[in-house]
């Protein structure tokens, strides 16, 4: 079975809202920094990460060691990787001395969650403009502290979105939400939904 991954292209930057409400939205930043809720992440355990784009001349003379936070180490500035679970994991990248193998420097880390398939509904919409609320049902234990929404790559903040969608057909919906578990640890999550505008006749 040919097995998918999904790209992690790492960069040292800071990413800058595109099509967001306000500067002060932070939408696009926590899907950035958890990939794994795009529907297109969901269900797989596979990732590909790539630091190709950021290394000068000087750089390929170096090794580059990636430590996958579940005990797996693999080389290479492109390397695919595949987990045996789904779960969030804090992977590390350091540069080591070809001759000596010894750490120079601790180049970067990030962090990915990977999630299960998500069952979710689908509402059907005549008109290309809907208003969406965040529904508690959707995580029933979690008290939302924030919330976010990415529609069409387009980003919102807070308990409601306004959206006016570009086509008909089907549309999903990813919510982000970070607030406090039944525990009151710290969360952060994500879930989906889905609508359909339906066509003109």
């Amino acid at each position: 079975m040919k097995k998918e991954f999904f790209l992690l292209v790492v960069c040292m930057a800071i990413v800058l809202l595109t099509n967001g409400q306000t500067l002060s939205c932070e939408a696009s930043l926590f899907f950035e920094h958890n990939k794994g809720c795009s529907s297109e992440a969901r269900g797989q355990k596979c990732i590909e990460l790539d630091i190709t784009h950021s290394i000068d001349k000087e750089g390929k003379e170096f090794v580059y060691a990636w430590n996958f936070g579940d005990g797996t180490v693999q080389r290479g500035a492109l390397t695919e990787y595949c987990y045996e679970k789904f779960g969030t994991y804090s992977i590390t990248l350091d540069l080591l001395d070809p001759k000596t193998d010894l750490v120079i420097r601790n180049e970067l880390a990030t962090t990915v969650n990977l999630l299960p398939h998500i069952e979710y509904g689908t509402d059907t919409l005549l008109q290309m403009s809907a208003r969406f609320a965040f529904d508690k049902a959707w995580m029933a234990d979690i008290v939302a502290e924030k919330i976010f929404w990415r529609i069409e790559n387009e980003f919102y903040c807070g308990e409601t979105a306004q959206h006016t969608f570009k086509t008909t057909g089907l549309h999903i919906l990813e919510i982000g939400v970070i607030g406090k578990d039944a525990l009151n640890e710290n969360f952060s999550g994500c879930t989906l939904t889905a609508v359909f505008i339906k066509p003109k006749p």
